[in-house]
């Protein structure tokens, strides 16, 4: 379903946002505002309300709870994070930093087939306190992939490790922002996609899960660089091209052709990379990192680089 959701979603969701700041009604904004306005649009865009979950049972996460799940074949785990303004007498920006990772970690105990989204809306002193973090610690969380390894968060203040957990921040946590908008001067939104764990260690080599923790018994995707994930991708396109004898493809011609090919990429993140991150002419909302493709016509591109 993750797939589904095109990038008129997420600017209907900030520009609802919006409307409500400059109707001066922000400070009553909240996680559970977000989290409304975003099932809200995704009913919009056609998906059935009656698939909805909120606070849905952590599928691997024994008593925790996930945001939002949108149901079907493919369900989608949603996590929400507006962190308001904390009391500067004691801004608790530690925690919020703390609160922030979990979400990633949390999505990324969800197995495949699933889809896990992040849905971050961040304020400008909380950014201003995150550049920090990304400067003093070397975790940067404003860039398009983010890499959370078990030695990185080791560096972090004490109050952050506490809420993540030592469970969760053992593992390495790899995500992919495919949305950044603006909602005003003050206030942004953006959307990640966070992979899924690798599979679980052999319990033959004298590996146990940690307590609390049921292991995938699913299909997951094998942890890996966004640059694996490329190179599979321009790799299954040279395919298309050469047996359609066409100069032009579509996302669903790569999706099959990875598929066929056993990949261990979610189709979201195939998709996202085509039409977003790979593509030179892609959408404002999404960041490009490579001039690998172009957009040629609604649907269909063509290899710029070979």
């Amino acid at each position: 379903m993750g797939a589904g959701i095109e990038a008129w979603v997420w600017q209907a969701v900030a520009a609802e946002l919006r409307r409500h700041r400059r109707a001066g009604l922000g400070r009553l904004l909240t996680v559970d505002t977000v989290r409304f306005i975003t099932a809200r649009a995704l009913a919009d865009a056609g998906l059935d309300p009656a698939a909805f979950g909120v606070e849905w049972p952590h599928p691997v996460l024994k008593g925790a709870r996930i945001n939002l799940m949108a149901g079907g074949a493919r369900p989608t785990f949603f996590e929400f994070k507006y962190c308001r303004e904390p009391d500067e007498q004691n801004a608790a920006w530690t925690d919020a930093l703390g609160e922030v990772l979990k979400d990633f970690y949390r999505l990324a105990m969800c197995p495949a087939p699933a889809e896990r989204l992040f849905v971050y809306v961040e304020t400008a002193d909380l950014r201003r306190y995150m550049k920090t973090v990304a400067q003093r610690y070397g975790l940067d969380l404003d860039t398009d992939v983010i890499v959370l390894r078990p030695d990185g968060v080791a560096r972090l203040p004490m109050t952050a490790q506490r809420i993540i957990g030592s469970v969760l921040a053992a593992n390495r946590v790899e995500a992919l922002r495919t949305v950044l908008i603006d909602v005003d001067a003050t206030l942004r939104l953006a959307v990640y996609e966070v992979d899924p764990l690798g599979p679980a260690p052999d319990p033959g080599a004298g590996h146990r899960a940690p307590r609390g923790v049921s292991r995938p018994t699913g299909p997951v995707a094998p942890p890996g660089p966004r640059d694996g994930a490329r190179g599979e991708i321009l790799a299954a396109i040279r395919a298309v091209l050469a047996r359609t004898r066409r100069g032009t493809f579509t996302p669903a011609e790569v999706v099959d052709e990875m598929r066929r090919r056993g990949t261990g990429y979610a189709e979201t993140t195939i998709r996202t990379m085509v039409t977003g991150h790979m593509c030179r002419n892609a959408p404002d909302n999404n960041a490009v990192t490579y001039d690998d493709l172009e957009r040629v016509d609604r649907g269909l591109y063509r290899l710029v680089r070979d």
